[in-house]
């Protein structure tokens, strides 16, 4: 018999049971890492509010230090029109009155903006922190419930785990590789034994010459037709043991009157 298909086949059973385990967790796993994201992604954006607010914060200091020196530079300017000797001394400082005037109300117009926009970003980020508070209390909730589910199947899970590791040493790296590719692909069978005549698997039939070749248990075959490793019943039997006869029970009341009238 070839070790190497029989612990594949072997592989194939634990990695279902495997699979079996993370189903019995229901959507409680994937639902924590949902709501981790979002947690995280709320972070980032109170985070980026808090930045806009000290950006902002920063260029309205800016600006209104700035209107400062504008305000004096247009009391000077102002009162230096009164002391100018000639037409072209007033309109220099015409111009310069102007474009400081010009400046000062732009910039009063833009701290304008931004005061307005502060507080709205503020208000903003209060409310997100505040849903922030609740996503967390929420996915500790959450976390605490997987962490009970974890903690029920954690034991079996490391066993089947070391039962795995033990098993993917013992399998040809040919075969492997045909098991990890077609496994993702074929709802997690990658590995079926072929069952009078047929594939396992897709239920196609295999070729007379191949199955007579699989009862050995010496080699295997790719379904033509699914793309599964096909094994010989020899691997199976000493994986999964004798297969149980079909037996189906009959009413003992039925069973006599058919007798009954069998008999007439």
């Amino acid at each position: 018999m070839n070790d190497s298909l029989l612990h594949l086949y072997e592989l194939q059973k634990v990695d279902r049971q495997l699979d079996d385990l993370i189903e019995s967790r229901g959507e409680l796993p994937d639902r924590v890492n949902a709501m981790r994201q979002q947690v995280d992604s709320q972070r980032e954006q109170i985070e980026q509010m808090r930045r806009d607010i000290r950006e902002l914060e920063s260029r309205s200091r800016e600006l209104s230090a700035e209107n400062t020196d504008l305000r004096e530079k247009v009391d000077r300017y102002k009162s230096q029109q009164f002391d100018v000797k000639t037409t072209r001394e007033y309109d220099a400082i015409t111009f310069q009155l102007e474009d400081g005037q010009r400046r000062l109300h732009t910039n009063t117009e833009s701290v304008g903006r931004m005061g307005i926009e502060l507080e709205q970003l503020k208000m903003d980020e209060q409310e997100a922190t505040q849903n922030l508070s609740e996503m967390e209390r929420d996915l500790d909730e959450a976390q605490t419930a997987l962490n009970e589910v974890l903690a029920e199947t954690e034991h079996e899970e490391k066993d089947l785990l070391a039962r795995r590791e033990g098993l993917v040493k013992q399998v040809q790296p040919f075969h492997l590789t045909i098991y990890n590719r077609v496994r993702p692909a074929k709802g997690g069978i990658a590995v079926v034994p072929i069952k009078n005549g047929v594939c396992g698997g897709c239920f196609n039939a295999v070729p007379r010459r191949l199955a007579l070749e699989l009862k050995k248990g010496e080699k295997h075959t790719v379904c033509e037709y699914c793309g599964r490793i096909i094994i010989g019943e020899p691997i199976a039997i000493a994986v999964d043991g004798e297969p149980q006869p079909v037996t189906y029970e009959v009413d003992n009341e039925d069973f006599e009157e058919n007798d009954n009238e069998f008999e007439e």
